[in-house]
């Protein structure tokens, strides 16, 4: 799974494989540097494959961290955000 671009603009993709190829639902997590989560959805990886856009508007300049989470898996993403 990659995140890019990363720095960005608040504007990116996620997009990479879970190594199944039957759909999934994923959970997206991202939450700011005090630990609120100023973005929470579910999406379906189809066919094992994720391709994510997300569009976070009015986003301050700074560190975030995206979890993507899956059938009991979870990977952290350190996504940098410049305005």
């Amino acid at each position: 799974i990659s995140v890019s671009p990363n720095p960005n603009n608040g504007t990116f993709i996620i997009k990479g494989t879970l190594g199944k190829t039957e759909d999934q639902e994923i959970s997206i997590e991202i939450v700011n540097i005090t630990g609120q989560i100023i973005y929470k959805n579910k999406a379906t990886a189809q066919n094992g494959l994720i391709n994510e856009d997300i569009k976070l508007i009015n986003l301050a300049s700074g560190m975030y961290l995206l979890n993507v989470r899956h059938a009991g898996e979870s990977k952290i993403f350190h996504v940098m955000v410049e305005q």
